[in-house]
Order: structure tokens, then sequence, then C-alpha cells
């Protein structure tokens, strides 16, 4: 209405102004031609800032109202509607911009959805992984191998006994190693830092505070770039020292039983193991039978002294385990679980080790055994082999020499 009205008027008012105009120029006696002229433009003026306030600042102000609300909350808010059509085409883009910032909000929401699961995944591993190590009772250490800098466990520092020492880099690990191991482990490491071997597995001696030095098994996995390139090397360090010192021991005992034979040999090395593992019952067998049924002893020693030897049904035994297997057999508690027959002997735990022939045939064992649990951290049974061997050695010798079958009892 009032756009009709500005198109009506305005032909009126230039005619008014060019009379005015034409009066002044002209010096004609119209004196109320600058009367009017003044009221046609403030008329014009009025009817034209009218105009602009209704076809131009108000629709540009709705769509400034609705570009704001789509700013402040683009997913609730309506589409936008044209106020005019000279600006339905601004108001097309805007919807265009509330339909793209409503997928992108969505979007948003479902990346913060997976983000917060993926953070509780991470601090539900991350629990996991300390209480794996906690229970595992390893120490741990991490080695950034960009930066050289190096994070070691406040476990893996009392493991050693470096509980106040200043440990930062890679150096001051490679300080502690033992001279005896430290080319032959840092080898090791540079295997696997070079990706030749797929983890990192060794044994070796570190120095503890007071200059003495403990055995370490070393287990650790190289992080890795997608190119294969190792960045971080995440290591699992636990103490082997009493199953080292123990393995120790046994080598020496060992060494020590070959300047003895015959009966000798087998009260000795049935001494031996009762005084390296504290166990109660020790013997040596010969077996009697083929395939053997029965197990005649050599030597039993017991409670701290030897007695009389004595010959034993060999089924539903812990030895009978042995021979049918012919293997070490390790069974660090539950003995009478596993063997109901071992009851009558208030047995808990138990190891056997097979002997053989020249030829692989079994023809005895030795075992120990307790009534308490053993320590699951039993040295390498390799160690036990050695036994094993030297005593069927032994056995067979006496064989020979006495000239009887395996089945007949020797005497």
């Amino acid at each position: 209405m009032f756009g009709l009205r500005a198109i009506l008027l305005f032909p009126l008012g230039a005619l008014a102004l060019g009379w005015g105009l034409y009066a002044v120029l002209l010096r004609q006696p119209v004196s109320i031609a600058p009367g009017v002229l003044l009221i046609v433009l403030v008329a014009l003026l009025g009817v034209m800032a009218t105009n602009i306030e209704l076809v131009v600042l108000r629709p540009l102000r709705r769509l400034r109202d609705a570009a704001l609300g789509l700013a402040q909350a683009p997913s609730d808010s309506a589409p936008v509607e044209a106020p005019s059509p000279a600006f339905r085409e601004l108001a097309a883009g805007l919807n265009r911009l509330r339909d793209r910032m409503q997928k992108y909000e969505a979007t948003l929401a479902e990346e913060q959805a997976r983000r917060k699961a993926l953070e509780h995944s991470v601090r539900e591993l991350e629990d996991r992984y300390s209480l794996t190590v906690e229970r595992a009772n390893d120490g741990i250490w991490e080695w950034n191998i960009k930066t050289g800098t190096a994070e070691f466990s406040v476990r893996w520092k009392a493991l050693i006994g470096q509980m106040h020492a200043r440990l930062s880099r890679i150096e001051d690990w490679r300080d502690l190693l033992h001279p005896e191991e430290r080319a032959s482990v840092l080898l090791r490491l540079d295997d696997h830092i070079q990706g030749r071997t797929p983890h990192f597995d060794e044994e070796y001696r570190l120095r503890g505070a007071d200059g003495g030095y403990r055995w370490i098994h070393s287990r650790g996995t190289a992080i890795r770039h997608a190119n294969g390139n190792a960045y971080r090397l995440i290591v699992m360090d636990n103490d082997i020292d009493g199953r080292k010192q123990l393995e120790q021991t046994l080598i020496e005992a060992a060494e020590a039983l070959s300047s003895v034979s015959g009966a000798d040999f087998y009260a000795a090395l049935m001494r031996s193991l009762s005084s390296i593992l504290g166990t109660r019952d020790n013997l040596v067998c010969y077996c009697v039978g083929d395939p053997p049924t029965k197990a005649h002893t050599l030597a039993y020693y017991s409670n701290g002294k030897f007695w009389d030897n004595f010959e034993y049904d060999l089924e539903g035994t812990s030895c009978g385990a042995v021979i049918d297997r012919k293997e070490i057999v390790y069974a660090p508690s539950g003995v009478c679980e596993m063997w109901p027959a071992e009851r009558q002997y208030d047995r808990e735990s138990y190891i056997g080790v097979p002997m053989f022939d020249s030829t692989g045939k079994i023809i005895g064992h030795f075992a120990c055994m307790d009534g308490k649990a053993m320590s699951h951290d039993l040295p390498h049974l390799a160690i036990f082999r050695i036994f094993s061997v030297r005593a069927a050695a032994e056995l067979e010798r006496m064989l020979m020499r006495q000239g009887i079958e395996g089945s007949t009892r020797l005497a």
C-alpha cells in the first residue's frame, strides 16, 4: 500500500517541484511555489523512509534475527521464511546453512559419544594393565626411543634396590648392567628395536644400590609406527635372583657328584637334592617289569636320614606318571588331588625326573617330595636333566656290571 502511494505521489511531487523551480528561475510572481515545494519534499521523504523501513529494513532485521537464532540453536530452530519475494533467495541460503549446521551438530554428537566410549575403554584397559602388573609382581619401565628418556616404576626400583636413585634416561639403565652381560643384552635389545626379533626376552644382572647384582628376567615389546620404526619400548622385569642362585647351586652339586659312583653316588644325590630343594622325602629307583609296573629304590632319604630300600607299585602314583609320560613331572602343590594314592604319605608337592639308558629306554627315575608346597619359581627343569643323565649312566653301568636285566632286582 505504501509502495503504491509513493508511486502516485512521486509524479505530483515532481510536477510541483518543476513548477516551483520554473517560477524561481524565471522570476515569475508565484509566491506559493517555495512553500509547496517544501511540503512536497517533506512528504516524499516521509513516504520514502516509510517504504525503506517496511520493504528493506524490517525484512532484513527478521532475517538477521533468524540468522542469530541459527547460531544460537541451529538444531532446534524452525526453517527461515522469506519476509518478501525479494529476499526469497537469501532465506533459502539461510535454510541451507541451517541444514548443514544440523548435520554438523549430529556428526559432532556422534564423535563425542565415540570419544567418551573410547576414553572409558582406555581407562578400563589402564586399570586392567595396572592390576595385571601389580598381581604379576613385576617391575615396569618405558623407553622413549626418540628422546632417550626412560621412566621406571616404583616397583621396578624396589626390585633392584634403587628406590632413591635418579633414573631418567636409558643410559642410566645401561650403566646398571653387569659388565659380563652388557654387550649381549644391548645386542639383543637392538635386534628387537630394529625388528629382527619379535620380542626382547633376556635374563641378566642389574646393579643394586649396595653394589651387588640381582638377576632379572626382562620381557619387552616395542611400539612401532605404521612404517615399522619403533618409537617406544615397554619392558616388564621379574626378579629371578633366587632361581638363578638355586640353579648355580644345583650345577655345583652336579659337578661335585662326578667324583663318586655306585651306591655312594645315589646317596650323595639324594642328600644334595634334599638340602637344595628343602624336600622331606627323596628317592631314586630303577624300574621293575617290562613294561614297568613297580619301582625298587636304590636310595631313600627321608627326614634327614637314609632308610632301607623297598619296592612299590607305580599304578596311580606320581612316580607312575613319570614312567608313563617319560618326562619330568612337576607339581608344586595339589599332589593328593591329582594322585589320591599319595594321601597316605601326606604329600603336597612333587618333582620326578625319568632316567633313560643309552638306547633311550626308561630304566628308572628319581623324585623329591614334601608335605608343603614347593616354590613355583623352580630352576629351569633342564638342570634336573643333568642329574638324570648322570644317574642313568651310573645305573646302566651297575646293571651291566652285575649282568642282570632291567626286570631283575639289583643286589
